[in-house]
């Protein structure tokens, strides 16, 4: 009992998370204006060299199949990554950068960002067919891109706590969210979902986060969170190469009026590309 009232005691800590640097302050920020310009945005991001050679990383990675080399965070966005999806990036990559994970020999860093990006791809994918106001692609990407960051969080926090909650994970072949919460009290949803709070990001992806596991939510997020969920778990089926298990989770998009047909050309061109994020996954993660 005295051990888990420490590590209560520990873990609120995160309500003093150090501040973000005036540079990350200042990107997040210009990822957060809705109405900023790509030279702007550009600019914005240059400031922080680790940050923008992992962008441009991404941008010539196999992944987004450009053909040729882009040298230049401007070209990159134009011609390859996008507006918005290289908000999305950003927020990701200044995350990870800000939260140091090298105390924890059990985590994966290019493992969680493979499992992150295809989660996200998924989430966009999924919403992409849906045509609904209420899930735009580009939230759902990004949402769908953060929504473990809470586990980057209680390993910045808490290192050794961490370790013995990923081995415990492994070992009892539970999920890392059971023994987050078992041991924290909290699990990596509701961590993240108080960072991306004390951090300033939109209250959209605060509430996806926080109302992850909350199957009673009725919200107005109510409809991309379901559709998240399901994204996490075909991503999670294809990380593991489980993928005879896939039908059954698919079939859950028949709520959202989605076929399996409709949806199945989306899976096979994730499937196809599952290298290529592998290789992403590994610029965020910066190996």
């Amino acid at each position: 009992m005295e051990s888990t009232d420490k590590i209560n005691l520990q873990i609120l800590k995160i309500k003093n998370l150090p501040e973000l640097s005036a540079a990350s302050f200042k990107i997040i920020n210009a990822v957060n204006d809705p109405d900023i310009s790509i030279d702007e945005l550009a600019s914005v991001i240059s400031v922080s060299p680790v940050l923008a050679g992992r962008l441009l990383g991404l941008a010539n990675s196999a992944y987004f199949g450009y053909a040729g080399e882009i040298t230049d965070l401007k070209v990159a966005i134009i011609r390859v990554l996008g507006l918005n999806l290289v908000k999305s990036l950003t927020l990701g990559v200044l995350l990870n950068l800000e939260l140091d994970t090298g105390k924890c020999n059990r985590f994966n860093s290019e493992r969680f960002w493979m499992d992150a990006l295809l989660t996200a791809a998924l989430s966009q994918q999924f919403s992409l067919l849906l045509h609904d106001e209420a899930v735009v692609p580009s939230t759902a990407y990004t949402a769908g891109l953060l929504l473990n960051i809470g586990l980057i969080v209680a390993i910045y926090l808490l290192p050794e706590e961490s370790n013995m909650i990923l081995l415990n994970a492994e070992e009892n072949d539970s999920s890392i969210s059971e023994e987050m919460a078992s041991l924290l009290g909290k699990n990596q949803y509701e961590l993240g979902g108080i960072l991306l709070e004390h951090w300033h990001l939109p209250a959209t992806y605060q509430t996806v986060l926080k109302e992850f596991k909350n199957g009673a939510y009725c919200g107005k997020e109510n409809k991309m969170i379901c559709l998240i969920r399901i994204g996490f778990a075909v991503a999670k089926k294809i990380l593991s190469g489980h993928y005879d298990e896939l039908p059954p989770l698919l079939k859950q998009l028949e709520s959202f009026e989605l076929s399996a047909e409709v949806v199945q050309p989306i899976i096979d061109n994730v499937l196809a590309k599952k290298d290529n994020i592998y290789q992403a996954a590994l610029q965020i993660a910066g190996k």
